[in-house]
């Protein structure tokens, strides 16, 4: 059992970085254009967390910062809590049982977190009668191959969070 002061301090630390992710999104991302779109970088995050974080606390932070991003960012209320929620059991599940957590589970779990999340909006759309379902599935593969560079910038502070955050007793 870790203390609660260890506990405290150390989503503290991944709450400051996932903010400075969120504002480099907000600020910077939000305004850059690649091929007609822009990089989003948020279902990255709560994937590459979950693979060092594990299923029980990884799911957790996924729930919180998809509430945070449903108040932010419209497809409808809800959306980023689930799909972030799953995504987050699924990498915890490959960074825990299937692949060791590192640059590889990363790449794999953060491929899978964009396209799953692009592939959610597509259902989503789908469902609620869309016209342009191709286009929206074109966007999002786009939007995707954009968006996975970040994980350059995403994973060694995540990394260093979890490496320095941990405790050995």
């Amino acid at each position: 059992m870790q203390p609660k002061s260890y506990t405290v301090f150390k989503w503290a630390v991944y709450a400051l970085a996932t903010l400075l992710f969120f504002s480099l999104q907000g600020l910077v991302l939000d305004h850059v254009r690649v091929w007609g779109l822009t990089p989003f970088l948020y279902p990255i995050l709560p994937a590459v967390e979950a693979m060092y974080e594990g299923p029980r606390r990884g799911p957790v932070f996924a729930l919180v910062m998809g509430l945070f991003c449903d108040i932010l960012i419209w497809p409808f209320e809800g959306f980023y809590a689930l799909s972030f929620t799953i995504i987050a059991l699924i990498s915890a599940v490959i960074g825990e049982n299937m692949l060791t957590p590192g640059t590889f589970c990363a790449l794999l779990v953060s491929v899978g977190a964009l396209l799953g999340t692009g592939g959610l909006r597509v259902l989503v759309h789908l469902l609620s009668g869309g016209q342009y379902v191709r286009l929206t599935a074109r966007l999002a593969l786009g939007e995707a191959v954009i968006s996975l560079p970040a994980l350059l910038l995403i994973l060694p502070v995540y990394r260093t969070i979890h490496r320095r955050c941990a405790v050995d007793y």
